[in-house]
This record gives C-alpha cells, sequence and structure tokens, in this order.
C-alpha cells in the first residue's frame, strides 16, 4: 500500500509537471506574433522587433519577402487559409488590393479608442490618408514615408564646374557633360533606376511625369498617360538614360547605391534616408561628399517642382491574425512618436512619416539640417501613387511599356498610346 501511494505520487507530480510544461508552451504561443515585412527593411523592423518584445515580453518572429512580393504573399497567406501572418506591412499603392481581398482589418474604432497614443494630426498629411484609407475608411498606419530627392556627389560636381540643376534640361545637360568627360573611367552623370519593376521604373517616370504636369489618371478617373506632357517626360527620360550608369534598364536599388556609394555617378533620384546610408563608411567610398536638392522642374507653363511618394508603406493587421489583441499592442508601439522618432535614427531603409520626427533634434543630428529642411519642403510638392483595387492590373501595361521604350523597343509615343488602349480597356472606358 505504501509503495502504491509513493508510486500515485510521483504519477501525479509527473502529470502536473507535464500539465504545466503543455500550459507554459501555450502561454508562450499567445505571447508571440508573427509580422510580415520587406528585405530593405529587415534592420527596421528587426529593431522595432526587439524594442516591442524588451517593452511587452511579446515576441516578434520577421516574415522577410522581397519589397515587389510583399502584396503578394499577403493576399496568398489570407486566401489561402494559412493565416501564418499576424501584422503586414504593405506598400502603399496595394492598399486597394488588400481591402478588396478582405485582407486587412478595418482599424476605424481602434483609432478612435486610440486617439491619444496615436496623435493622427502629428502624421505628415501626404502619408496619412495615402498609406491607410481606402473608401473612407482606414486599414493601417503610416511606417515608411519615402519620396524622392536629387541626390548629387559634390567633388565630381566641383571637378567639372557645375551646380546642382533647377530643371530637367539642366539634368540631362549636366548628366552629358559629366559622362562625356569622365568617358574610359566608368564614371557617369547619373543613375536612373529603369529596372522593370514597378516601384523602381514608374517611380523614375513618375518623378518626370509629375513635374512636367502629367499625371496617370484625370480627375474623372479617364487615363491621360499619352498626354503631350506624359510624352515628353518619357522622351527626356530615353535620353537622360543614354548619360546614365548602363544600362537604365537593368538599374535598381542594389545596382543604383553600388555606383553611388563608389563615387562612380554624379546624381541619383532616391529616398530620403540616402545621407544617412552614405555616411556609414562601412558601406560607402563618399562619406560626406554629397548634396541633395529638390527633384528638377519640369517645363513649360505646367512645369513643378515635385516630390514623389514612390515606394511608401504602412502597416495593417491581417484578417486571419490568430492574435489580433496582440497585433493591435503592436500597432499601438509602432506607431507612437518616440518609437517612430527612435526608428528614424537607424540606417534601415525608412523614412519619416511624422511631423515631430522631423523636429526631433536626434533625428536632425543624424541625417542633417540640410536633409531635414529638404524633406518638410517636398511634402508641398508631393504626388503620391493611385492606391485603387485595379491599380495593381493598370501598372503591368504601363510598366511594360516604359521599359520596352527604355530599351529602344518602342519609341514613347508608341509605348504610351499602347498604355493608353490597355488602360481604357481594363477600365472598360
Amino acid at each position: 500500500m505504501k509503495k502504491q501511494k509513493i508510486f500515485l505520487t510521483i504519477v501525479a507530480v509527473l502529470v502536473l509537471f507535464l500539465l504545466g510544461g503543455v500550459l507554459s508552451a501555450a502561454g508562450k504561443k499567445e505571447k508571440a506574433i508573427k509580422f510580415l515585412t520587406i528585405q530593405p527593411h529587415n534592420v527596421a523592423s528587426n529593431n522595432l522587433a526587439a524594442w516591442f518584445e524588451e517593452e511587452t515580453g511579446i515576441k516578434v518572429e520577421l516574415l522577410v519577402v522581397p519589397y515587389d512580393n510583399v502584396i503578394e504573399k499577403a493576399v496568398l497567406d489570407d486566401t489561402s487559409g494559412a493565416n501564418e501572418i499576424d501584422v503586414v506591412e504593405y506598400w502603399y499603392p496595394g492598399i486597394g488590393a488588400l481591402v478588396e481581398n478582405n485582407v486587412l482589418d478595418n482599424l476605424d474604432k481602434w483609432y478612435k479608442d486610440n486617439a491619444g497614443i496615436l496623435q493622427t494630426d502629428d502624421y505628415l498629411p501626404t502619408f496619412f490618408d495615402a498609406f491607410t484609407m481606402i473608401d473612407g475608411k482606414r486599414y493601417g498606419i503610416p511606417y515608411d514615408g519615402d519620396m524622392h530627392l536629387l541626390w548629387y556627389y559634390k567633388p565630381l560636381f566641383e571637378k567639372h564646374g557645375l551646380k546642382p540643376p533647377q530643371n530637367w534640361e539642366e539634368y540631362t545637360e549636366i548628366a552629358k557633360k559629366i559622362t562625356e568627360a569622365e568617358e574610359g573611367s566608368n564614371v557617369y552623370g547619373c543613375a536612373i533606376m529603369g529596372a522593370k519593376i514597378p516601384l523602381i521604373l514608374i517611380g523614375t517616370y513618375l518623378n518626370r511625369l509629375g513635374s512636367y504636369g502629367g499625371a496617370f489618371f484625370d480627375a474623372h478617373g479617364k487615363p491621360t498617360i499619352n498626354s503631350p506632357e506624359a510624352i515628353a517626360a518619357l522622351n527626356d527620360l530615353v535620353e537622360q538614360a543614354k548619360y546614365a550608369l548602363p544600362a537604365a534598364s537593368a538599374v535598381a536599388f542594389d545596382e543604383a547605391l553600388g555606383a553611388w556609394f563608389t563615387g562612380k555617378v554624379g546624381m541619383v533620384e532616391f529616398w530620403t534616408d540616402l545621407g544617412a546610408m552614405t555616411d556609414d563608411p562601412q558601406a560607402s567610398k563618399i562619406v560626406k561628399q554629397w548634396g541633395v536638392v529638390p527633384l528638377p522642374k519640369g517645363p513649360g507653363s505646367k512645369g513643378k517642382v515635385v516630390a514623389s511618394v514612390n515606394a511608401g508603406f504602412g502597416i495593417g493587421v491581417s484578417t486571419g491574425s490568430k492574435n489580433k489583441k496582440l497585433a493591435l499592442e503592436f500597432l499601438d508601439f509602432a506607431a507612437r512618436p518616440d518609437i517612430v522618432a527612435r526608428y528614424n535614427t537607424v540606417v534601415g531603409g525608412i523614412d519619416p512619416v511624422r511631423k515631430s520626427t522631423l523636429d526631433d533634434p536626434k533625428y536632425i543630428e543624424f541625417v542633417s539640417n540640410k536633409v531635414a529642411d529638404a524633406i518638410k519642403a517636398a511634402h508641398a510638392n508631393a504626388v503620391t501613387w493611385p492606391t485603387s483595387a485595379l491599380w495593381f492590373k493598370l501598372q503591368e501595361p504601363l510598366n511594360d511599356n516604359l521599359s520596352l521604350a527604355l530599351s529602344g523597343d518602342k519609341s514613347p509615343q508608341q509605348a504610351l498610346n499602347d498604355t493608353q488602349k490597355a488602360l481604357e480597356t481594363i477600365i472598360g472606358q
């Protein structure tokens, strides 16, 4: 009898131990979320995840994908029923497609309940609605505020007695002068990102389209991609590519940065974090040797200076998330002004989305006054991409035809006429 009692006691202890382990594992599982992010934001998102875990104890596992696959991955996770993702980072032109596919939770109530944390008046207006709203409803928070400025390599400009261009005609002249003067040295007047990736190629084109006074669509949603302004913008892009890092049609993010960091190009159209990236001696050979100005002005009466919101990312909660409470806690954290300022003072491919970040002393020290001031000025002339559910279909023929024009397989006129017809067919006009 005594041995039986001892045996039962041991069994009971083992059962309690095993049960405790199961409960503990379950508890740990509840305290973890999965965050879909893009490869260029790997550093920033890792930092954000680590800071969140330090403060809350909630573990964040990153699911890292290439930037041009993030929308596809989010839709597939939800529509397949995998429901692996809790928090979605999304490229803002894809928000309409995500909402149409029921991938993102509506956050209107969350915004109302968390007004004190969110301080929405502090978000830069350029980004707030474009990155988060479809049909008057909000589905995310701004995360990465991307827009293009024109960066130039000072030693090369000084060598050839040049000043930064104020308009696209001067840009072309400068690119030509540097390339011809540096013949045989593998140094070029500019790096034009023309790789056949919508985020890359359409962004480069929009820098010119917007400044020439053109647009993808008119006020009634009718395509206007073969307007005189649109054709002139593409004509000049094709001409400028002659004096760019070869071959422009194969140059994307990494190729442009490689040439810039080694002083092989005089100018590059790039996002607002390039100064901080260039001043990293581990990556760059031209530390502190750069200048930055707004994008050049377009020609004629419609010409203007613009800042194209190329790229740009938000964060939302997946409708398929099994940990929505924790996912919303993560959004609370990521939206806080102090956290936004913190992740903008790390070289991680992130640009400001809040006004307060641009005035934060640590951020100004990190990027310099000239960059902070350039960003503020740029927001007065920001040009954003479409975000309708149809945009991902509409961008395909535009991307294809821009690439054909850049490679010389179509004239700019023919490329944009063909694009206009394709867009009208897709829209049904």
